[in-house]
């Protein structure tokens, strides 16, 4: 079979599926809309009942919701190193070349803040954390805030019958050890693992912090406080080689001051009782006395303005945030009573209309599955 007679075949099967998909739409059997009207208006008490309980199942679900408020922080870090040009040429000034370089390149990328932000040692920081809202009579720990006692009708049923037969011992201890942490501490981890989303726009660098809790004025100050222990943790990740390099140069340069003052005190005490002498060995030992004096001098010159360098260092290392939206109240909650009302009542009205007008045909197929 050539391409022509394969392509006139495929025609040919095209035709007769149009063909066949009419003769379908020709035999198939309008809506009855009267039909269905007529059966809904006979059926009007089951849809009214049906209707009703559902709008009590709503109005119940409305009542024990719990309201939950979102707080946004989004802020920019720093991408570029515009400091490292000026700190190379302070160091070009001090005579110190390329002793200490610009800026470091293993800084924390933005892409892993939502990382940094969802570790539990992060989370664990958060814990002691002051929350207060005076309307609501809230003023303790997050901590505590979190492990309070709600009110449920739930929880007034299943919680004495949950202690009658729990063996777990009483924690008493307040003490966070992020290697073992206690189901409790583990539970509230989890918790604000749930509340707290970070996301970072990998172009711009814009990180957004979301904070959703059930008291409005609680989620601002613990999104306030993300965003702030956020850009301590990044500060004090890319800040840490040049505290170390300021520490040890400072150490050097004080552990050099102290040979020179040993060196010069010497010094000093060889030329005061040994003035007017012309022997070769006094004079030897004098040379030698000053030329300790001289490489203590230099050392410690040098310690020192390395030292000056590692302290520009760590003010270029130090990275610049640009809070965009700072925490805020949030006024209105993200869930609606109203909202959740209507969407039982119209899953009551939905299951009873489709009851009414399909009842017959799922009692005769439940016959044939009997049969």
């Amino acid at each position: 079979m050539d391409k022509n007679e394969l392509k006139q075949v495929l025609i040919e099967v095209e035709k007769e599926k149009r063909i066949i998909a009419r003769q379908r739409l020709s035999t198939a059997k309008p809506i009855d809309w009267r039909g269905i009207a007529l059966k809904l208006w006979s059926g009007r008490k089951i849809i009214m009942a049906v209707t009703g309980v559902f709008v009590v199942i709503g109005f119940v679900a409305a009542l024990t919701m719990t309201k939950v408020y979102t707080s946004t922080v989004t802020l920019v870090p720093e991408l570029g190193k515009s400091g490292s040009s000026s700190l190379g040429s302070i160091t070009s000034m001090l005579g110190l070349g390329g002793a200490i370089s610009g800026a470091s390149s293993d800084a924390y990328s933005v892409t892993v803040y939502p990382e940094v932000v969802a570790s539990t040692p992060f989370m664990t920081k958060l814990f002691d954390i002051h929350v207060s809202d005076p309307e609501e009579g809230i003023d303790t720990t997050l901590i505590g805030y979190l492990t309070r006692d709600k009110f449920s009708l739930t929880g007034m049923i299943v919680k004495p019958i949950l202690k009658l037969f729990s063996t777990d011992s009483i924690e008493t201890s307040n003490k966070v050890d992020v290697f073992r942490l206690t189901r409790k501490q583990a539970g509230v981890v989890e918790t604000l693992n749930k509340a707290i989303v970070a996301e970072v726009d990998k172009k711009s660098g814009e990180t957004t912090i979301s904070v959703t809790l059930d008291n409005p004025v609680v989620a601002a100050i613990v999104a306030d406080t993300v965003c702030r222990n956020l850009k301590e943790y990044i500060t004090e990740y890319r800040t840490r080689k040049a505290r170390e390099d300021l520490a040890n140069y400072q150490k050097i340069a004080d552990e050099s001051y102290h040979a020179y003052q040993k060196a010069s005190r010497a010094y000093a005490y060889y030329q005061d009782h040994n003035r007017g002498l012309i022997l070769n060995a006094a004079i030897s030992e004098g040379t030698r006395l000053q030329n300790e004096v001289n490489i203590a001098s230099q050392v410690y010159s040098q310690m020192k303005l390395q030292a000056e360098a590692a302290r520009g260092k760590l003010i270029d290392e130090k990275p610049v945030f640009a809070v965009i939206q700072p925490a805020s109240v949030p006024l209105l909650p993200d869930n609606s009573r109203k909202k959740i009302l209507l969407i039982w009542t119209f899953i009551g009205f939905a299951l009873s209309c489709g009851w009414v007008v399909f009842q017959d045909r799922v009692l005769e197929e439940i016959k044939k599955l009997k049969n």
